[in-house]
C-alpha cells in the first residue's frame, strides 16, 4: 500500500471512529461524566499495558505533572460536554457543534501561539458558524445541546 492510500485509509478510519463516538454516546444510557470516567480508565489501563509491553515507559519530571494533569482535565471536560450535548439534542447537533472548534482555534491560536490568521481558515470557520446558526434558527429544541456543544468545541 502506498503512502497516499495509507493516508486515505487512516482518514476514513478516523472519520468512522469520530462518528461512532457520537452514536455510542447517544445509545449508552449513562451520563457524560461516568461515561468519560470509564473511557479514561480503559485508556489508562490499555496504554500502561502497551507501554510496558513495548518497554517504552518514561519518567515524567515533577514540573511537567501539573501541565499534563491540566490538559487531561480540559480534555475530560471537553468529552463530558460533548456527550452532554448529544444527550440534550442529538448526535448530528453534537457533531456539528464540534466542527466549530475550527472557529475557536482561529480565535485562540493567534493569542496563544502567535500564528497569523489565514483567509482560508476564516472562510471555513464562517461556513461552520453559519451552519450552526442555521440549525438554531430552524429548530429551537436543540438550543441547549448546541450551547453545550459549542462550549465543548471551545475547549477542544
Amino acid at each position: 500500500m502506498d503512502n497516499r492510500s495509507r493516508t486515505f485509509a487512516v482518514l476514513h478510519i478516523a472519520v468512522l471512529l469520530a462518528g461512532a463516538t457520537g452514536l455510542f454516546g447517544r445509545f449508552i444510557s449513562m451520563g457524560g461524566l461516568p461515561l468519560v470516567w470509564y473511557r479514561i480508565m480503559v485508556a489508562v489501563v490499555t496504554m500502561t499495558a502497551a507501554m510496558f509491553a513495548l518497554k517504552r515507559v518514561h519518567r515524567i519530571a515533577l514540573k511537567d505533572v501539573l501541565p499534563i494533569l491540566g490538559c487531561g482535565f480540559l480534555l475530560a471536560f471537553h468529552w463530558v460536554a460533548f456527550f452532554a450535548s448529544i444527550k440534550a439534542s442529538n448526535v448530528s447537533v453534537g457533531v456539528v457543534c464540534i466542527a466549530t472548534s475550527c472557529f475557536f482555534t482561529l480565535c485562540f491560536q493567534p493569542l496563544l501561539a502567535g500564528k497569523k490568521v489565514r483567509l482560508a481558515d476564516v472562510l471555513v470557520s464562517f461556513i461552520t458558524i453559519l451552519g450552526v446558526v442555521l440549525i438554531v434558527s430552524i429548530d429551537i429544541r436543540y438550543r441547549a445541546g448546541i450551547l453545550v456543544g459549542v462550549v465543548s468545541a471551545a475547549i477542544d
